[in-house]
């Protein structure tokens, strides 16, 4: 009988063990929407003008390259650091720049989608939105890659590559989206 009990005892640690590792696992389905919806934190917190909210989606060694041609966070000089992260969503908060989620996909902890952006210096040049396709790597909730690209495929999109009539700003970014 003793042995009996003696023999249950590391039974029942193994058994608490399992249950409770089981207990603590998400499934994937949680973790992908976690993944989405620090993609949307991230674009909301920059459409209001909140950096440091914005900026609290990425991982201290981020990588961010950004739909430019040319400067910081342009695809020959991606900012490799937070300071130039901060710079790059400071820099489009002062454009103004409203950026609306129109589609996503979850791989992994590999997030794409499509957004729409508005901002001043689109406007300026008549073009009422562009549509940009990200690509967001968020292994542990913290964004460490993010990439956009202008699609070009769109025509409002490609009427950025010249100059039209000038549209009105609105009174917040995101006003009427």
């Amino acid at each position: 009988m003793r042995r009996w009990r003696i023999a249950l005892f590391p039974a029942a640690i193994i058994s608490i063990t399992l249950l409770s590792i089981a207990g603590t696992a998400r499934p994937a389905a949680a973790q992908q929407s976690e993944r989405v919806a620090v993609v949307s934190r991230f674009l909301d917190a920059w459409s209001r003008g909140d950096v440091d909210e914005a900026l609290s989606a990425f991982a201290e060694n981020a990588v961010f390259i950004a739909a430019r041609v040319t400067g910081p966070c342009a695809a020959q000089t991606p900012c490799n650091d937070l300071a130039g992260v901060r710079a790059q969503i400071e820099f489009g908060v002062g454009l103004h720049v409203c950026q609306t989620l129109r589609n996503v996909q979850v791989s992994g902890s590999l997030v794409t989608g499509q957004l729409e952006v508005r901002s001043d210096v689109d406007r300026a040049n008549g073009v009422e939105r562009i549509k940009r396709s990200f690509m967001a790597q968020i292994p542990n909730y913290k964004i460490t890659f993010f990439a956009v690209l202008n699609d070009l495929s769109d025509p409002q999109t490609a009427g950025t590559q010249r100059v039209g009539v000038p549209l009105p700003n609105p009174e917040t970014p995101c006003a009427g989206v």
